[in-house]
Formats: structure tokens, sequence, C-alpha cells
């Protein structure tokens, strides 16, 4: 799940993300819509796009953590 960047947030289904070295993470957002990268380690990565319906859109990850994803 995560937020579409319009006027009002709708939810949309995502498995995976996109950082900016190219790599693809398994990631999943909780209730309040904050993005978790699904590994058993810590990581530090910069999102940059998610990976919807096997397209990868682009996305950012704001001061909150949450992931907003451009549809457009």
């Amino acid at each position: 799940m995560g937020w579409f960047t319009r006027d009002e947030p709708e939810e949309v289904v995502f498995e995976e993300v996109v950082d900016t070295d190219g790599t693809i993470w398994p990631a999943f957002t909780d209730d309040d819509g904050v993005l978790w990268i699904d590994v058993d380690y810590d990581v530090e990565v910069t999102i940059n796009g998610a990976i919807v319906d096997g397209q990868i859109r682009g996305a950012e990850v704001d001061d909150h953590g949450r992931i907003w994803i451009d549809y457009d």
C-alpha cells in the first residue's frame, strides 16, 4: 500500500521499491503510510521509485517516512 500524489490520497498496492542505485527492495507501509524495507538487517537507502502493476513509478519518501508515488 502507498499513496498517490494527488489532492486526495488514494491507496495503491505495491510490493517493492527502487533505490537511487537501481536496487529493488521488498517493502510495505504501516497503517500510517510509513515505508518499511522488508529485510532482516538494517539498511539505509534513498527511494526514488515503487513497482506498481509491474511498472516502476517515480516515488519519494517524505520527512515522516511516508512514501508518495507519482502515478502521472
